[in-house]
């Protein structure tokens, strides 16, 4: 498997993959660890996952599912500490690449060509923004609470979309309303669908790898 990485902007790393399959299956753990509304801060094994999802699925669909992943790299350390033992090669991998990275960073991935791919990675970049600038987030989380009373709707789908505990829901509407809404199938208050792609924008200092 081979996964390229690039350095988007300070401490903003970006994994590139070949396809999406080998993408899923190696972050699954490392992201449901980070925001799953089950497993979060837990620890479990992919067959325990497998049995939940399946449950609120119907059938084990994740590997086609999720087209872009990010996490924040304080969720690598259970793993490093062998915590998730037996850890998959491909989970392994991921690990080798930033084993020798310290102090605190972001990955995004996303998988296959890039015109197939460019606003997924703009959504993930936005978490990575979001988490990384401390002036970007308070500006997200001021638009977010200017509309709050037109976006209940919203927040009701990630939920029922099963991916997402409550501490990242403002982040998802946030990368959602900057990239990837037709994905929501929600209709997005277009004053704010402006100001917050005004504001991504306005903050994004390397915009090569999604124009």
């Amino acid at each position: 498997m081979i996964i390229r990485k690039k350095r988007v902007s300070d401490k903003l790393y970006f994994l590139h993959f070949q396809n999406q399959r080998e993408m899923a299956e190696t972050f699954l753990r490392f992201q449901e660890f980070y925001e799953s509304p089950k497993f979060k801060g837990k620890i479990f094994t992919l067959e325990n996952y497998k049995d939940w999802y399946r449950k609120i699925k119907g059938k084990f669909s994740y590997y086609s599912d999720w087209d872009g992943f990010n996490l924040p790299s304080k969720i690598l350390k259970p793993f490093y500490d062998g915590k998730f033992n037996p850890l998959s090669d491909k989970e392994k991998q991921l690990l080798s690449i930033f084993k020798k990275m310290k102090g605190n960073y972001y990955i995004v991935a996303v998988a296959g060509k890039k015109h197939k791919h460019k606003h997924t990675l703009k959504h993930e970049i936005a978490h990575g923004l979001f988490h990384l600038n401390k002036i970007y987030k308070k500006e997200v989380l001021e638009l977010i609470k200017k509309y709050k009373h037109k976006l209940s709707h919203v927040e009701n789908k990630l939920k029922k979309m099963g991916g997402y505990a409550e501490h990242v829901l403002n982040d998802e509407i946030h990368a959602y309303t900057v990239s990837l809404s037709d994905e929501l199938d929600v209709v997005l208050p277009d004053e704010f669908e402006k100001e917050m792609n005004e504001c991504f924008f306005k903050h994004c200092k390397n915009k090569k790898y999604f124009s």
